[in-house]
């Protein structure tokens, strides 16, 4: 394993070991809405929006952590949902989730946000929730996320973070982890992934970007 693999080999334990007792009951049901009240609303809002950008082609959920925000959109979408994670605890905690509701349309694999296995334009939609923040490498991520969308296909990514960037000097912030971004260089990032920024909303410390492949 070579250095540079080291960040996502410490994040895929950290989150396999805390899907079920802590991830689940403590940053969703707690972090999340303390970062922004309305969260779990802007983000069904956005699982609708991708529903109906797919047009019954397949959805991209990455990461797809516990399968939370996945299962409240699943349901309406006539189509295949993949949720992709690094973190094999939240793999498996995602599928015992969809077992238990009995949705069918959903199947989660592990997989590395630099190294998507898919075919390039494999998704109508892309739902990237409350996980870019923590993923290293938002320029490598977003160049993959770009490949495995369609051309026309929708990216609706949500980011819960404290935009320390913004009171840097111009530039300064784009060495920063994505965490710590300001919302103006998250915004940069993606159009210069390739994606067109057709919306953004804030929401305490969340942003939300609605994004097109052009």
């Amino acid at each position: 394993m070579s250095k540079r693999d080291l960040p996502k080999r410490i994040i895929s334990e950290i989150y396999s070991r805390t899907a079920q007792n802590f991830y689940e009951p403590i940053v969703v049901q707690g972090t999340f809405r303390l970062f922004a009240r309305d969260l779990e609303k802007l983000v069904s809002e956005q699982g609708r929006v991708a529903i109906q950008a797919a047009d019954g082609a397949p959805i991209l959920d990455m990461p797809v952590g516990t399968g939370h925000f996945t299962m409240k959109f699943a349901g309406e979408h006539r189509g295949l949902v993949v949720g992709v994670d690094i973190a094999h605890g939240m793999v498996v905690q995602t599928m015992q989730a969809v077992a238990e509701t009995g949705i069918t349309n959903i199947v989660a694999v592990r997989g590395d946000a630099h190294a998507l296995p898919f075919r390039t334009g494999s998704f109508g939609a892309i739902m990237c929730s409350n996980g870019l923040q923590v993923i290293p490498g938002l320029e490598a991520t977003l160049a993959e996320l770009h490949r495995v969308l369609r051309p026309g296909g929708s990216l609706q990514v949500s980011i819960v973070n404290v935009p320390l960037g913004s009171l840097m000097p111009d530039g300064a912030s784009t060495h920063l982890p994505t965490m710590f971004k300001s919302r103006a260089s998250l915004i940069s990032a993606v159009e210069k992934a390739g994606f067109s920024a057709l919306e953004v909303h804030t929401e305490r410390l969340a942003t939300l970007v609605a994004a097109r492949k052009g």
